[in-house]
């Protein structure tokens, strides 16, 4: 299989990779019409192994030679992945996963394509959700090659006897033919170069033949060391059992190669000379056909999450990376919103499928494999020692993302509250958008403008249903010489519809009454230290600068563990005995055992101080701060809203760059007798009691939103803001084989592993910042609730903020509130409602958390002439039967959906 590794970056600055790939698909198209008389098995193929690389060249040529490539493709000359380029898929969001092939569906509809394979290569592991994402597209086959680099150890974790070819289930009933090439020696995708194939027939025919049969006899060829990342020796794989075989290749033993003619040259020699085996230069998708129709029946079937053991990496970056789930979240909305217009008789945004679009490609180009170098802390302008200004590039991704996302919500929210007439007797009104397919209780943030009201003017809040005036609290608006003048009014909005809105109206008053903070010298101390409202409890210990008790007053418990190891919310600080110098690849040549020899240190928080304690009309709210290793500050923000039951947390750290090799955590140890924990992952959930693939890390992994711990019949929700990497019941130290550090394995402790700088290339070794990292704990509002609508309310308390704009509308006709949908099962989350390929066709996005198969029904506030069941990306199936504004879909076990709705008039 001739292709290149395309790395943005690593090898060169971007701007140069991505030139040169273009350069090696005209190169391709050359070696095709060269060949095209050699014996077939020789002729020149080539493997596009991100669509990307089509997609950009195709930008920069004509016409003329854009038929000919195609005509090629369709020849059987060239073979394109489905997947845009390779990534850590555990940071994609579920969305994202499908908007990934969006660019592969236009080009089956526009030049007649059909995907039936996909490739990913470098990173070790893919994330759950994404069989699901390719079967929509028609994909039927994964060529994966997993680099383990030192730095995975799934052949210890139960991979051992994992085949090479094996079919890949989801619990949805989806599944892809996945081809694996491996080995804890080796470079994975580096095989043809490692035994010849770059260099020379000579070469090919001493190594090749060793190399089968090592193959055959003991399942991984090579032997410890090899290649100089460390490595036991790994016996009891089975030999290669099949005849016939996928062998990657590229032009040269790295990275971003060349299309060369090198390869069908050798292939045409060595038939010449040998009748077997046969060497083919191929494509993916004749592999894929051929090894299916012969061995097909004989594949085991696995299911489940197969994480990235690279995503560890991710937290390098942990302010863009922050950036880029903001987007993440933020781009949901502005499609939602936009549709909400649309679906009330306006106009959704015109532009939204551009913008959308926009969006979603700096996310997912941001979360692109390639974050660096090869020697990621060099300052120069070319190869690999172009650290500093691949990195800028990169991260240029995640602020666009931020940037871009944000900018679409305000669009949308503009197009909403531009059919939303104010309330007349006031000062002005705001239009308060719910996104999320939930009702909920929300607290909603807006700036009265000193253009409505004077600064030093009182002023009040109604609720447009019903007149009632919302107790509101004030802040100042932060860098007021530079941002547009006025306060930030909070008040908290109860029953706000599902996917829709409320109107909020904004007037004179003679006083603008806000609370005081407590005194911090006259107030007891105990009430100082303790935040209380109608569910929760909650307690900081100022000696260790963390929670020492939260308590659910519905059922009396208490959800910290005392015996921990680290109070709940603790700073948690480790330095290691590495270099951080700028050794190339240093951290994938360590090992520890269990004495933790690379563990130098592990440091707590110092003792706190209290900065805050105010009751005011939102909220109770209590801010401390303490000094640390490894930081200047950390000031902790507590919130606990009135009437709610999630606590948030807010940590605001100011961290200093080094290059000695370090980790952050926070802790938050949960208490429970028998903890069932489950981790929200890209399209799926993983966790106790469901499948994963043999191999998959288990020590850490990156989470989508949330960590839910039902213990008998109590549970708890954990959710996550800004930092995905999480370790769960201890520990792990950074380096093979990760044993655990701490002791005894607590399964309902969550570690928040919100910084590092462990790897020696590809990730940057160093990074300072001020930022913060927002958690949120919550519980039942009610006996009745279950544990995916805890997770679902707590997430979108932090996630996904009501929107709010100024109502703009100029008719008569008040209107104050607007729901436009409602989910009968609360374990069904709402992803978004995104504009479908026809005028007056939605694509109501949705997934299931719950692992059986269930029956949801959807009701509109529109009235409905069809719905279809849909792909993400709106490919219809069968119709959908529709009764009034009702409309029910079955969903398999955590099966990601959409509804196709044709809309008939707009909401009354």
């Amino acid at each position: 299989m001739h292709h290149s590794h395309f790395d943005f970056g690593y090898t060169d600055p971007q701007a140069s990779v991505i030139a040169q790939q273009r350069s090696y698909l005209d190169t391709a198209m050359d070696l095709a019409k060269t060949t095209a008389a050699w014996p077939e098995e020789s002729r020149f193929r080539w493997n596009a192994e991100a669509l990307w690389a089509f997609s950009d060249w195709e930008k920069h040529r004509p016409a003329s030679r854009i038929e000919e490539f195609v005509r090629l493709v369709k020849d059987g000359s060239i073979g394109l992945s489905a997947m845009p380029y390779n990534l850590h898929t555990d940071t994609c969001s579920t969305d994202e996963l499908h908007e990934l092939l969006r660019e592969a569906r236009r080009i089956r509809d526009e030049y007649g394509i059909d995907f039936t394979t996909a490739m990913q290569t470098d990173v070790p592991g893919q994330v759950a959700g994404l069989p699901d994402a390719l079967s929509e597209i028609g994909v039927k086959y994964l060529a994966v090659a997993h680099n383990w680099a030192g730095r995975s150890q799934p052949h210890t974790t139960g991979a051992l006897n994992l085949p090479r070819m094996f079919r890949w289930k989801t619990p949805a009933g989806n599944s892809v033919i996945v081809w694996m090439t491996d080995s804890p020696h080796g470079l994975a995708y580096m095989e043809g170069p490692n035994v010849g194939f770059t260099e020379g027939y000579n070469e090919v025919d001493v190594l090749f033949p060793a190399y089968l049969a090592a193959l055959a006899t003991r399942g991984y060829p090579y032997p410890p060391g090899i290649f100089g990342a460390h490595g036991e020796t790994a016996e009891g794989r089975d030999g290669y059992p099949w005849d016939v075989l996928h062998l990657r290749t590229q032009g040269f033993m790295g990275d971003n190669g060349p299309a060369r003619l090198h390869l069908s040259e050798l292939v045409r020699e060595w038939n010449e000379n040998w009748t077997s085996p046969t060497l083919r230069v191929s494509r993916n998708e004749d592999f894929f056909a051929e090894a299916e129709a012969r061995y097909g029946d004989e594949l085991i079937t696995v299911e489940g999450d197969w994480g990235d053991w690279w995503v560890e990496g991710v937290g390098s970056a942990a302010v863009p990376l922050a950036l880029s789930r903001q987007g993440q979240a933020a781009v949901t909305d502005a499609t939602s919103i936009s549709e909400m217009a649309a679906w009330l008789g306006g106009s959704g945004i015109p532009t939204a499928k551009r913008e959308s679009s926009e969006v979603y490609d700096a996310i997912s180009m941001f979360n692109e494999h390639t974050w660096g170098a090869g020697d990621s802390w060099t300052h120069g302008d070319e190869g690999f020692q172009s650290g500093e200004l691949q990195w800028q590039w990169k991260v240029g991704q995640g602020i666009a993302a931020h940037q871009r996302a944000l900018e679409f919500r305000e669009h949308a929210m503009a197009y909403l509250a531009d059919d939303i007439s104010p309330d007349p007797a006031s000062v002005t009104s705001y239009v308060a958008a719910n996104a999320t397919g939930r009702r909920r209780d929300a607290v909603v943030r807006l700036l009265v403008k000193e253009a409505h009201i004077a600064l030093d003017a009182g002023f009040v809040v109604r609720d447009g249903r019903t007149g009632e005036i919302l107790p509101h609290s004030v802040k100042g608006q932060g860098n007021p010489a530079h941002r547009e003048s006025g306060r930030w009014a909070s008040v908290i909005v109860r029953d706000l519809p599902a996917l829709g809105f409320v109107r909020l109206d904004v007037s004179r008053a003679d006083t603008d009454a806000v609370a005081e903070s407590l005194s911090l010298h006259s107030t007891p101390r105990e009430d100082l230290l303790a935040l209380e409202n109608a569910h929760l409890r909650v307690t900081v210990d100022e000696q260790t600068s963390s929670i020492s008790s939260i308590i659910e007053k519905r059922t009396g418990r208490e959800l910290v563990n005392h015996d921990s190891v680290a109070g709940f919310n603790a700073y948690l600080y480790d330095q290691y005995g590495s270099s951080g110098a700028g050794f190339n690849h240093l951290a994938n040549k360590l090992s520890v055992s269990d004495r933790l020899e690379l563990l130098a240190t592990r440091t707590l928080a110092n003792p706190s101080v209290l900065v805050e304690r105010t009751n005011d009309a939102i909220e109770q709210r209590l801010v401390f701060e303490y000094t640390a290793l490894g930081v200047d500050k950390v000031e902790v923000t507590l919130r606990l809203r009135h009437g709610s039951p999630r606590l948030v947390i807010e940590n605001r750290v100011t961290k200093k760059t080094t290059l000695i090799k370090e980790s952050g955590y926070f802790a938050f140890p949960f208490a429970a007798d028998d903890p069932v924990v489950h981790f929200e992952v890209s399209g799926g959930v993983t966790g106790d009691g469901i499948a994963h693939i043999p191999g998959a890390p288990q020590h850490m992994r990156a989470v989508r939103n949330w960590v839910s711990i039902d213990d008998g019949g109590d549970t708890v929700v954990w959710v996550t803001k800004d930092a995905p990497l999480v370790q769960a019941g201890s520990i792990a130290l950074p380096y093979a084989p990760f044993p655990a550090s701490t002791s005894p394995v607590e399964p309902a402790t969550v570690f928040s592993w919100f910084h590092n700088n462990v790897w020696d290339t590809n990730f940057p070794i160093e990074q300072a910042f001020t930022a913060t990292f927002t958690y949120a704990v919550g519980v039942r509002a009610h006996q009745d609730e279950s544990t995916q609508a805890v997770a679902i309310a707590t997430a979108a308390d932090v996630i996904h903020p009501v929107a709010v704009a100024e109502a703009k509308g100029r008719d008569e006709a008040e209107t104050a509130e607007v729901s436009l949908i409602d989910i009968d099962d609360d374990r069904v989350q709402l992803v978004a409602v995104v504009a479908g390929d026809e005028p007056g066709v939605s694509l109501v996005r949705l997934q299931s958390f719950i692992g059986d198969e269930i029956d949801a029904t959807l009701t509109f506030g529109i009235d409905i002439d069809s719905a279809h069941r849909s792909t993400y990306l709106g490919d219809e199936r069968e119709p959908l039967a529709v009764d009034g504004r009702r409309v029910g879909i079955r969903l398999a076990a955590y099966e990601t959906a959409a509804i196709a709705l044709r809309r008939a008039v707009a909401a009354s």
